[in-house]
């Protein structure tokens, strides 16, 4: 085993109880806030909101992205926001 994938394996089983997805600086805002909606951990919703405007996480919920939201992240988002997401922004794995 090379040193990186020794790394890699170290960083990932240390925070294997994080979520498990990559955002960066080009990572579009919508799309975080719809990865951490639909796979964060409550620190990683609460930094959400402490950094993000409120209206700006409305819009990413009341104006989903199609095909990027899952059962339960659909069911939080609306309940939470007492919206309806339409069911053309659940993942599909057909």
């Amino acid at each position: 085993m090379r040193t990186g994938a020794i790394l890699w394996y170290t960083i990932i089983m240390e925070y294997a109880e994080g979520l498990s997805w990559v955002s960066g600086p080009g990572t579009d805002k919508k799309t975080y806030i719809t990865r951490v909606i639909n796979l964060g951990t409550w620190e990683e919703w609460q930094a959400l909101k402490s950094s993000v405007a409120r209206e700006e996480i409305l819009d990413a919920v009341k104006n989903p992205i199609r095909g990027q939201w899952t059962k339960k992240g659909k069911a939080f988002a609306e309940t939470v926001f007492d919206c309806i997401i339409p069911n053309d922004a659940l993942i599909s794995y057909d």
